[in-house]
């Protein structure tokens, strides 16, 4: 079951590069997000109608969350204003497995064996050296709004796996937070781009956006399950192996270089994720 359990966060980990690159190269990324929150919404609507409601001390929880996922979207959106997609992807994303192990250990008592808390660290020190190439530099902008985008998906973590597993229902909490989460992300993209007429000035933009939605969906959802059934650090590790994605659609479909250095960093974070799988 374990082995089947971490090939889906694997799975998941690949969506979710996907999204992030159609979102970093919008050229409009307010939009795409309000298209991206149509999924959610229809999805999300008939979860929580045809699901059990998660037990009442998951609702500071599912707030918590739907709160969280806001300000992560807006620091990631900031952070790819400028720079690489495949420089701050590895950012905004190493940051965070260390940071939930932390986490995990004091708000949900989870301890890794040693050789999982040792693969925790290289991934994590591994998806940040994948930010780093001779000779590149670093915005003023891009690189603070990506720590911060990593620091907010580090909480996020630890309040959905704590918060799915007090729901009993992991996907009725899940659920509930991109219901909350998605109803004023929505109506915000449609103030901005002036209602209905939006959807038929960026067709193309529409599409792009509900296909991001929908990869995006199906990752956290993977994850929210996940979390039931593997350590939150351990689960959250594994996904970040997303940066090794990353950086293969940069060099693949971006043109941005595939160094040695690179290369090496991603052996570390697979090693990482080896250690953490013993």
């Amino acid at each position: 079951m374990e082995t089947f359990v971490v090939l889906l966060v694997l799975f998941s980990a690949l969506l979710h590069a996907t999204w992030n690159a159609f979102l970093h190269l919008s050229e409009d990324r307010v939009w795409l997000l309000g298209m991206m929150a149509m999924p959610y919404l229809v999805v999300s609507a008939i979860g929580v109608l045809v699901l059990p409601l998660p037990a009442p001390a998951a609702w500071p929880y599912i707030v918590a969350s739907a709160v969280l996922e806001w300000g992560y979207l807006l620091a990631l959106i900031r952070a790819y204003r400028s720079g690489d997609f495949s420089q701050i992807y590895p950012i905004a994303r190493g940051l965070s497995p260390m940071l939930v192990f932390v986490g995990a250990l004091v708000f949900a008592a989870e301890v890794l064996e040693p050789l999982a808390a040792l693969g925790v660290a290289l991934v994590s020190c591994g998806i940040v050296s994948l930010a780093f190439r001779r000779g590149m530099r670093f915005s003023g902008e891009s690189v603070p709004f990506a720590l911060l985008t990593g620091l907010f998906i580090a909480t996020y973590s630890v309040v959905d796996g704590v918060g799915a597993r007090v729901a009993g229902n992991g996907l009725s909490y899940i659920m509930w937070v991109y219901l909350i989460w998605n109803i004023p992300q929505f109506m915000l993209a449609w103030h901005w781009r002036g209602g209905a007429k939006g959807l038929f000035i960026g067709r193309a933009l529409v599409v792009k956006g509900i296909a991001s939605g929908v990869l995006a969906l199906g990752a956290y959802c993977l994850i929210i399950e996940a979390y039931r059934y593997l350590p939150i650090a351990m689960v959250s590790a594994l996904r970040e192996l997303s940066s090794i994605f990353a950086v293969l659609i940069g060099w693949i479909f971006m043109g941005e270089k595939l160094t040695t250095r690179r290369i090496v960093a991603c052996a570390l974070v697979t090693l990482g994720a080896v250690l953490i799988r013993i």
